[in-house]
């Protein structure tokens, strides 16, 4: 009986140390999924790269402050490559922001980049203050700045 109550004591301690050690290091989050589907010609966007620094990750996970985001836009029919923006974005802190591209219609190609939808990030305490979600404060998003796309070969 001592040796099994030495063994949870063990790994309670074991428990405890690795998850202190997964503190959250990010404060915002950025997911270019579309979060509501009722909006006409309103597209996912896939987030290419965050202040020059490149990732397939969705959602990207970032500390807040003023982002130079990288964003393409799927192609309209008739178009087969993506369309490649480039925006200033001033991220909150503790805000999960579903970005989206919308165009002004279904077949033109280029597109503002719009907050679909934004959230407090759950459980994120920025000095131990808990965001509500009435507070929220939607980032401001700069105009675009067009980025050349090489063509295939």
């Amino acid at each position: 009986m001592a040796t099994h109550s030495v063994f949870l004591r063990v790994g309670a301690l074991a428990f405890l140390a690795l998850s202190a050690g997964c503190a959250q290091q990010w404060e915002s989050v950025l997911d270019g999924t579309l979060y509501t589907r009722t909006h006409m010609n309103r597209f996912p966007v896939v987030i290419v790269a965050v202040d020059g620094v490149h990732s397939l990750q969705n959602p990207r996970y970032i500390d807040a402050g003023v982002r130079r985001l990288t964003i393409e836009a799927p192609p309209v029919a008739g178009f087969a490559m993506p369309v490649r923006r480039e925006f200033t974005f001033t991220v909150e802190r503790c805000v999960r922001y579903w970005l989206a591209a919308q165009r002004a219609n279904a077949l033109t190609q280029d597109f503002e980049l719009v907050i679909d939808h934004a959230e407090p990030v759950p459980g994120c305490r920025p000095n131990g203050i808990v965001i509500e979600p009435s507070i929220v404060v939607p980032a401001t998003i700069d105009p675009p700045r067009s980025i050349p796309v090489p063509k295939r070969p």
